[in-house]
């Protein structure tokens, strides 16, 4: 398996960005749901790197995807309320920090127990 690089994850994280605001939410968010079962998120899909089992190899089902792109990132921004935002820096922060440790695995993927995968 070759691990996706910090620029690769971070242009498929642009391009989500992008392709959220373009399709004003609701594109993307259908197109994310159709494709979280093969591993991959509308950005993730163009650059062609997928979300796979750490462990296993095996592709990231819909519900680990699920996990990792929804549920992760809202109990952050729950958090970051009632710490005005902190939880949120130091999110990105140690997100950043992970990206440069062994095999680039985040701390998100750490918990879910994914590693994200250059196809291409």
């Amino acid at each position: 398996m070759r691990y996706a690089s910090f620029q690769h994850r971070l242009g498929a994280l642009a391009l989500d960005f992008v392709l959220f605001n373009v399709t004003l939410v609701i594109g993307w968010l259908i197109w994310s749901l159709v494709i979280w079962g093969n591993g991959q998120t509308p950005g993730k899909q163009i650059l062609k790197i997928r979300v796979r089992g750490a462990e296993t190899g095996a592709v990231a089902s819909w519900g680990h995807m699920a996990v990792r792109e929804f549920l992760v990132p809202l109990t952050v921004l729950i958090a970051s309320v009632p710490t005005y935002g902190i939880a949120l820096v130091a999110w990105i922060v140690i997100e950043i920090v992970f990206y440069f440790t062994k095999n680039s695995r985040t701390l998100r993927d750490l918990w879910v127990k994914t590693a994200v995968i250059n196809v291409a």
